[in-house]
């Protein structure tokens, strides 16, 4: 059963420990790499972080990520995650529009995660991290839903914080509120996604009742839309 966590703060942390994973297994990874590749030209190869160490103590959530490559990940990930001293850690914006939906999104055909819906997110990557070697975790939800939807969450309220745990995967997961009905956010969705070569989504979804779960939303996001509409 996944464990759903109320947190009042987070403290994120990148450590200079190797994913031993990534080092003993280096050509397999490579050649699966490269299969994905001849199908999936589009993907590129970037650094992420993976969450080694994660607790949750008072309310105050801490965790350590270790720098690795995508192509890795993506091993780790279909190999069946072999390597259980590793979590998949991302942020996670829960947008709800004016009108009272939640915001989901249909993946790409090019993405590795093509047909699911969950809500934008990514990633941790190097690039989130600060020069004191903290993860800005709520920076990498702006970067992931501006890039996704063009949506900006400087335009909306923020609320509660929660951290989800399934297994291999760790959520950090917001609140947000817009002053924008769902409709609005569409057509603001689709005059960014005509401006993209190769948008993410496919399109947004408004889920505004938990008997729109389906098989397409992983675990986390059906926790999600429980958490928030059940």
């Amino acid at each position: 059963m996944n464990r759903i966590v109320p947190v009042g703060a987070l403290d994120l942390r990148v450590s200079d420990d190797e994913w031993a994973f990534a080092r003993d297994h280096r050509p397999g990874i490579d050649r699966h790499w490269q299969a994905i590749m001849a199908e999936r030209p589009s993907l590129w190869n970037g650094e992420v972080l993976l969450c080694n160490r994660a607790a949750v103590d008072g309310g105050h959530f801490t965790a350590t990520l270790v720098k690795s490559d995508f192509a890795s990940f993506i091993a780790w990930r279909d190999w069946g995650r072999p390597d259980a001293t590793v979590r998949n850690c991302f942020a996670v914006p829960a947008v709800f529009s004016s009108d009272g939906a939640l915001l989901f999104g249909e993946m790409n055909g090019w993405t590795l995660n093509a047909g699911k819906s969950y809500p934008p997110s990514g990633s941790l990557e190097p690039k989130d991290v600060a020069g004191d070697g903290r993860v800005d975790v709520l920076g990498s939800m702006r970067t992931e839903l501006r890039e996704e939807t063009g949506l900006d969450l400087a335009d909306a309220r923020a609320g509660e914080t929660v951290v989800i745990f399934e297994g291999p995967r760790l959520a950090i997961v917001q609140r947000y509120d817009f002053d924008l009905d769902f409709s609005g956010m569409q057509e603001l969705f689709a005059v960014h996604a005509a401006r993209e070569d190769n948008p993410e989504l496919s399109s947004i979804e408004a889920v505004r009742n938990i008997s729109q779960i389906d098989s397409r939303m992983p675990g986390y996001a059906q926790d999600i839309i429980r958490y928030f509409l059940g």
